[in-house]
């Protein structure tokens, strides 16, 4: 009996072993390290009825993949050994998804809350229930509707999922789309749009090997993009030194020269800092900053009070180390700046990533070979904005911020809600599940019976990687396609397909006529003049992706810098350090940290942190793999000795890790490779998970709601710890 014919007759007699078997699994994935994929001789002698080219989806690496089929199911995933950039790697992620596919708790027809109970029903019932919700809001409020439906963003299937689902918002009205990003990289893309007029990195990741000096700020390579090491390697070994900025020693710290681990929330502090340093010593680029720079005497009244010693009690830092660094900015005229998603989960981010940004400028190292900056999700697509314009109604409204959309699901102004994702992303969490709790209609759309799916009065279950076609774009501007391996398992839909099906019957005739996901690809690239020449079938025959701009069919797409010239996408072509928003670039205190307020430090002494390990990503649908939860324990929290000696903690000890949004329980482990005073827990438990190492209190339960101007912070704030 298969495992779609077990869940149709409610049999769940799969046991640990027989998951363990499926697929890339049973192909020994459990022993491969995490950067390693099965070895493309060895995939090619096992048997198999065809080999379709596909890609990861779960970061902006954008791996892409070998898929093999036989009988109609897919027995192995390995890396394409062709790709540029990945050179066949794959970490364990990707290697789960096979397993994740034919997993026996997977939702695969569409269910319909009938009391306390489900009802399956039909895909074309469940298209036709939700178009009328829609529709029925329309008709009672015509004058009213605009935000009474309200979407939270895909970020899974395709790049042609998220631009099926925003012309069905946007053609019938209905503004507030809420993408992943404003809990991810927001600030970070907000400061370098303001600064540099895209958000889109200024460099590609091979021109590492052309830099003299690389600074990882923040970010955990090894475990966030793991086969993007070799890269980080590959640049020592060409010459460049490179430098970790963390609070953390990780894996990555491993291949790194020198590592800085400041206290968090304090990078705004320490760039003011160097930049001082750099214009005392006159060791900055005057030509360059007279051509290319707006706000250079702002900068320099702004980072005045930034002295070395004053930064040095900042960050818990040595003045030695400050000099030391800011000499080697000093000293390399081909730096390129990686920024860590880290930097963006604190409410002083903007104007951290605002100071990063200057240091880059006024040592001119944002022009040219080896000089750039990168940010974790690589940028917005070109043409993004001109095809969001066309495709909308004429009279649509302003969208409403998160914060607003909140309170008016708390105070039952939200009619519809379409869940593609999950609402745990967002701080204070449970306040957002009550608030999603009030809302009269909640669509899921996912794979499991999550937590969202607890909240939904409709699931329409959506197809995994193999079972879909389209396009993703990544870290490094590429931009690759996936192909379709097998058909999609129950009655499972792309994204794409379901958002499509529902704007042609909510919107008519308005909506586009597109028929397949290469239809919604093609009408993408007709408005975007920096994809022109990224047509269809060279996509599907290139093994890495090609990356943007590419603005003709013979253009062989823009790696390195993006700016060779100088000229900057803002309104003059040059790096603006100026904003009549935000005023002069400075530092704070991350708002409700132990140092910000004498009352909550009394009470929370210790700095919050969390984050992301190698074997979980998204959602936390990796949740759902049993070959995860192997490498998995649960809540716990990375605590320094000295930290635990002075509360009477050991290791292993079972704590109350609080806030002041709420406590979990989780276990200690002590750990010299963390600052002192700082706690540490990974972001990836959730309750339902059927898997022990996997399960847990989802983090963002007991992280309290403050947000600046742009996105909330997850970061920085006051915690303390008590022995259960």
């Amino acid at each position: 009996m298969t495992i779609e014919e077990k869940q149709q007759s409610g049999s769940s007699g799969i046991s640990r072993r027989d998951l363990l078997k499926i697929g890339a699994v049973a192909a020994g994935a459990l022993g491969a390290p995490p950067a390693v994929g099965i070895p493309a001789n060895a995939a090619q002698d096992m048997q198999f009825d065809t080999e379709v080219k596909s890609c990861c989806q779960f970061c902006q690496v954008r791996c892409t993949t070998l898929v093999q089929v036989k009988n109609g199911r897919v027995v192995n995933v390995y890396g394409d050994p062709d790709n540029y950039w990945t050179k066949g790697g794959l970490c364990s992620k990707a290697q789960a998804v096979v397993e994740l596919t034919y997993s026996p708790h997977r939702l695969l027809y569409p269910l319909k809350r009938e009391g306390s109970g489900w009802k399956r029903i039909s895909y074309t019932e469940a298209v036709d229930l939700v178009a009328e919700k829609i529709l029925k809001v329309k008709r009672d409020s015509p004058e009213d509707y605009a935000h009474q439906v309200v979407f939270f963003a895909p970020m899974w299937e395709s790049r042609e999922s998220e631009l099926a689902a925003t012309m069905a918002m946007k053609l019938s009205g209905f503004p507030d789309i809420y993408h992943p990003g404003d809990t991810c990289v927001g600030n970070s893309g907000a400061a370098l749009d303001l600064c540099l007029g895209t958000a889109t990195n200024s460099t590609t990741l091979d021109e590492a090997l052309n830099s003299q000096l690389l600074i990882l700020w923040g970010v955990n390579v090894a475990e966030t993009y793991p086969v993007y090491i070799r890269w980080i390697d590959k640049a020592r070994a060409a010459g460049a030194r490179v430098l970790y900025i963390d609070p953390r020693r990780t894996p990555t710290s491993n291949h790194c020269d020198e590592q800085l681990m400041p206290r968090p929330g304090t990078d705004g502090a320490l760039a003011l800092g160097l930049i001082r340093l750099l214009i005392q010593q006159k060791r900055y680029d005057s030509e360059y900053i007279q051509n290319h720079v707006n706000g250079f005497k702002e900068l320099v009244e702004a980072c005045e009070p930034y002295t070395p010693g004053k930064v040095a009690g900042i960050c818990r830092i040595s003045e030695e180390r400050i000099k030391e660094l800011a000499g080697r900015c000093g000293n390399s005229r081909r730096t390129i700046i990686w920024l860590g998603a880290s930097l963006s989960r604190y409410t002083n981010s903007i104007q951290s990533v605002r100071a990063i940004i200057a240091l880059q400028a006024i040592t001119g190292n944002f022009s040219g070979s080896g000089k750039g900056m990168m940010n974790v999700q690589g940028g917005k697509p070109g043409g993004s904005e001109i095809f969001e314009e066309h495709f909308r109604s004429p009279d649509l409204g302003s969208a409403l911020s998160f914060r607003k959309t909140l309170y008016n699901m708390e105070r039952n102004r939200v009619k519809v809600l379409l869940l593609n994702s999950s609402y745990r992303r967002y701080s204070d969490a449970n306040r957002v599940k009550e608030a999603i709790g009030k809302v009269d209609f909640v669509v899921y759309r996912g794979f499991f019976m999550d937590e969202e799916s607890q909240l939904a009065h409709l699931i329409i279950p959506a197809t995994m990687f193999f079972e879909s076609c389209g396009s993703q774009y990544g870290n490094q501007r590429q931009v690759v396609w996936r192909e379709k391996a097998i058909p999609g398992l129950g009655e499972t839909v792309e994204d794409w397909r379901f958002y499509s099906d529902l704007g042609k019957k909510i919107c008519g005739d308005t909506y586009p006529p597109v028929e397949q996901a290469e239809d919604i690809y093609e009408l993408f690239r007709k408005y975007a003049p920096t994809w022109a020449g990224l047509t269809l079938d060279r996509l599907k025959q290139d093994p890495t992706g090609i990356s943007w701009p590419c603005p003709s069919a013979d253009h062989p797409g823009t790696k390195g810098t993006l700016f060779p010239d100088g000229r900057f996408q803002t309104s003059d072509g040059k790096v603006e350090l100026r904003s009549s928003a935000l005023g002069p670039i400075a530092w704070s205190e991350p708002e409700g940290g132990p140092l910000s307020d004498a009352e909550n430090a009394a009470k929370f002494p210790l700095i919050f942190i969390q984050g992301k390990v190698v074997h979980h990503w998204q959602h936390t649908l990796t949740n759902w793999s049993a070959y995860m939860a192997q490498f998995s324990e649960g809540n716990y929290v990375q605590v320094h000795p000295d930290t635990a000696g002075g509360l009477g903690i050991k290791d292993g000890d079972l704590v109350y890790l609080e806030t002041e949004a709420g406590k979990i329980k989780a276990r200690v482990r002590l750990s010299e490779l963390i600052m002192p005073g700082v706690v540490w827990t990974p972001s990836h438990p959730e309750p339902s998970a059927p898997f022990e190492g996997n399960a847990g209190q989802p983090i963002n339960t007991i992280v309290p709601s403050y947000w600046d101007l742009v996105g909330a912070q997850y970061n920085g704030f006051g915690c303390r710890l008590i022995k259960v």
